[in-house]
């Protein structure tokens, strides 16, 4: 289904489980929420609405996560995400174009996980 194309600044969200450990007790996954925007590794020559546009492999970046009081991260967040486009016959740069609702892995623990997406893209171009 054609979808609005993803550049640069659009929105990334969902929610992160990080392992917390709190002062006395064993560790405690916990929900935090992943609210970011697409910032790094986009085309360097290809804009749509004069943005660059975003690929797979593009990342979004949020402010960092806090873990609430009196919690600390077992491991700490990068806050960075990966875009990962569905198939796609439109490639950028030799890769395939990212719209919105494509899969984004974000900063979960133990390892990345896909469990935010690309919420808005360009308004009026959309790629299938």
């Amino acid at each position: 289904m054609s979808q609005p194309v993803a550049r640069q600044n659009d929105p990334v969200m969902g929610t992160d489980i990080h392992i917390l450990i709190p002062p006395s007790g064993p560790p405690v996954p916990t929900p935090l929420p992943y609210a970011g925007n697409l910032t790094q590794a986009l085309s360097p020559d290809v804009k749509v609405n004069g943005l660059p546009v975003a690929t797979q492999d593009s990342i979004s970046q949020q402010p960092p996560h806090i873990p609430p009081p009196p919690m600390s991260f077992s491991k700490p967040p990068t806050n960075l995400g990966k875009v990962i486009p569905r198939p796609s016959q439109v490639l950028v740069n030799g890769k395939p174009i990212a719209r919105m609702g494509d899969l984004v892995a974000t900063c979960n623990d133990p390892v990345d996980a896909p469990t935010s997406s690309i919420t808005a893209g360009s308004p009026d171009v959309i790629s299938a």
